[in-house]
């Protein structure tokens, strides 16, 4: 797919040079909105909201200490990919992409305890320990 407009808040990570060369090379528009109005891109913000009110949410259940947010948000991206949508009417982002369903029959509760393997011990100790 071609992305035909680029819009950004001139919070300086698509300012540079290069990356102006890169979208007219690729036929993209710029389109620069006011700094720190996050209404003007009302779309991206909104999700934002929502997968950062996920990871909120799944590391309050969990009990797991905040700087795993960003496996949190990983998680919470994966699980929004595998839900259906009705811009795709009804299909999952994962199924337009692959044409195949997803699979969550072996999907685990984020923050679920698991056995690790580890083999620094002495071989009449454990081998794994819980993470």
């Amino acid at each position: 797919m071609k992305i035909k407009h680029l819009r950004s808040d001139r919070g300086g990570e698509y300012l540079s040079t290069e990356f102006s060369n890169h979208l007219k090379s690729k036929g993209t528009e710029r389109r620069l909105t006011t700094h720190d109005t996050p209404e003007h891109n009302g779309v991206a913000e909104s999700l934002n909201h929502q997968l950062l009110e996920r990871v909120h949410a799944m590391l309050h259940h969990s009990g797991l200490p905040k700087f795993l947010w960003g496996e949190a948000i990983l998680h919470a991206v994966w699980l929004k990919n595998r839900t259906s949508t009705r811009a795709l009417k009804n299909l999952t982002p994962f199924e337009a992409l692959t044409s195949t369903k997803p699979n969550l029959s072996n999907l685990l509760e984020w923050g679920t305890k698991v056995w690790v393997h580890d083999d620094g011990n002495s071989k009449l100790e454990g081998r794994s320990k819980i993470g």
